[in-house]
């Protein structure tokens, strides 16, 4: 039931929740039961990182609202810092599409290729699939990935 906390090290608070999967922070008065995440990397070269989580709620209803509620406060980021490296993010397009929210945001005056990040946050039955991908180009990965792990709970609820 422990999430990281990375909010002394972003710059505003507000867009935390689109910088990271599962955030302390974040969830923290989500009325959430449990938490389960997955960091993956290509060890040194760092050229792809992913991290899964699934978030369980005690019914739907309050998985309902922390959704809605991310719905509403994703918009209010267009671009944070990281204030540790003092890297700058820039917010793409935000979009909710069949219940999976999800954007991509872009590191500003990165070393060739670049680096961005994608992020998806998917509502399943009592589950919220947060996920994040990075790499120079992510595309719609995290909301492959979101979607894919979603698609298991339901299999499970079924």
């Amino acid at each position: 039931n422990t999430m990281a906390d990375n909010s002394a090290i972003m710059s505003p608070p507000e867009c935390l929740a689109v910088d990271g999967a599962a955030e302390a922070v974040v969830y923290a008065t989500s009325g959430f039961r449990a938490v389960r995440d997955q960091s993956f990397t290509d060890g040194d070269a760092f050229r792809h990182y992913v991290k899964q989580s699934v978030v369980l709620f005690p019914y739907r209803a309050p998985a309902e609202a922390f959704y809605a509620a991310s719905v509403q406060q994703w918009p209010a980021c267009h671009s944070y810092t990281h204030t540790q490296s003092g890297s700058q993010w820039t917010v793409g397009e935000i979009a909710d599409t069949d219940q999976v929210l999800h954007t991509v945001a872009t590191q500003q005056e990165a070393a060739a290729p670049g680096w961005a990040c994608g992020r998806a946050l998917a509502l399943r039955n009592n589950v919220i699939v947060d996920v994040n991908t990075c790499s120079a180009a992510p595309g719609d990965s995290a909301v492959r990935i979101a979607t894919e792990i979603g698609a298991k709970v339901l299999r499970q609820r079924g």
